[in-house]
């Protein structure tokens, strides 16, 4: 009697590469669709490619196996062949490319991907594309997480979604912990600055008359983070806390920044990067927006509050808005303190 014929090899798994968005809040906004895809997908190989200020963000995120830098200088040209040569060895089957830009499309077509999926965009960035999908139109589906939930899982229609879902390195945490020790409890962080600039930020004031306020009511501590670049307003918030407020701007990586607002008791910020990554990661929050859509761009979470004035809504605003700047000073600090002293109960 012959011997069955040995079974086939198992097929090896689908390599994927996943184009990241350029910007942290908008990156954090896609990890819910990263998720779900993951899920349907648990034997995948996933490359996530981005920028490399975003690289300790997706090291936090467990749906890639592996996190690849653009570029490793600023200066490295606009279609660098050395990460063209990685992507065409990798030998990748699948880019899913979430950005609206050019090059973004460029990449993953001159490292000869076969198929490109991405959302619409505009010529020639298209013509790059072998599927472009739309995303489905709807009010209860007005928040721009559908737009990659849709990109991932097309014709599925999803209503709902996780939360995002990031862990913290506990060697981050605990330089953190050691960092902040001697201040008093409760720790409050406080976000002042936006990348999108005036239009975004609540005034710098009321930021120092809130976190007064707070320390007097609470007797806890204000930790203040940002840029290198926001530096000066966040002392000038710190400063009114003193002698429990610590500025922290420009001296925490994204994971040491991410690690004070896993241990702050709650957090207050702006419409901005910073707001979505307190969100994903559980920590209390009160966001301060001034004419953007919560309901289009929000944080996504739990224990949040919206503080916003305005009736007016858009999704696109220029640096300087006079509208944004007006519906934002209309917010006072008794209001916010009040708000965070309420958040600091969950």
């Amino acid at each position: 009697m012959n011997a069955p014929p040995p079974a086939p090899p198992p097929a090896a798994p689908p390599r994927i590469l996943i184009y990241s968005l350029n910007w942290l809040g908008h990156a954090i906004m896609s990890m819910p669709a990263l998720q779900l895809f993951r899920a349907e997908n648990p034997s995948a190989h996933i490359t996530l490619l981005c920028k490399p200020n975003l690289a300790h963000l997706w090291a936090m995120h467990p749906a890639p196996n592996r996190v690849l830098p653009l570029y490793q200088s600023p200066k490295a040209p606009k279609t660098p062949q050395k990460l063209i040569k990685t992507l065409r060895e990798q030998k990748f089957e699948v880019s899913y490319i979430l950005p609206h830009s050019f090059r973004s499309a460029l990449i993953p077509f001159l490292s000869k991907i076969p198929q490109r999926i991405g959302l619409p965009g505009h010529f020639p960035r298209d013509f790059m594309l072998t599927d472009v999908r739309k995303p489905i139109s709807s009010p209860e589906r007005a928040h721009q997480a559908f737009e990659y939930l849709d990109l991932f899982l097309p014709d599925k229609n999803v209503t709902d979604f996780p939360p995002p879902a990031l862990k913290v390195p506990q060697s981050a945490l605990a330089i953190m912990r050691a960092k902040l020790a001697q201040l008093p409890h409760p720790w409050i962080a406080v976000i002042p600055g936006a990348a999108r600039g005036p239009s975004k930020r609540w005034p710098m004031e009321h930021y120092a008359e809130t976190a007064a306020a707070l320390v007097a009511e609470t007797g806890g501590s204000i930790i203040t983070l940002g840029t290198d670049a926001e530096h000066p307003i966040c002392q000038q918030v710190a400063a009114a806390s003193a002698p429990n407020g610590l500025n922290l701007a420009g001296k925490t990586n994204l994971l040491e920044f991410s690690a004070v607002l896993t241990l702050a008791q709650t957090t207050i910020c702006n419409d901005s990067g910073g707001m979505h990554l307190a969100a994903a990661l559980g920590t209390p929050l009160v966001a301060i927006f001034g004419i953007t859509d919560p309901q289009k761009t929000g944080p996504i979470g739990k224990n949040i509050t919206i503080l916003q004035k305005s009736d007016q809504r858009s999704r696109d605003i220029s640096r300087h808005s006079a509208a944004a700047e007006e519906a934002l000073r209309a917010i006072t600090p008794a209001e916010t303190t009040a708000a965070a002293l309420e958040s600091l109960k969950n």
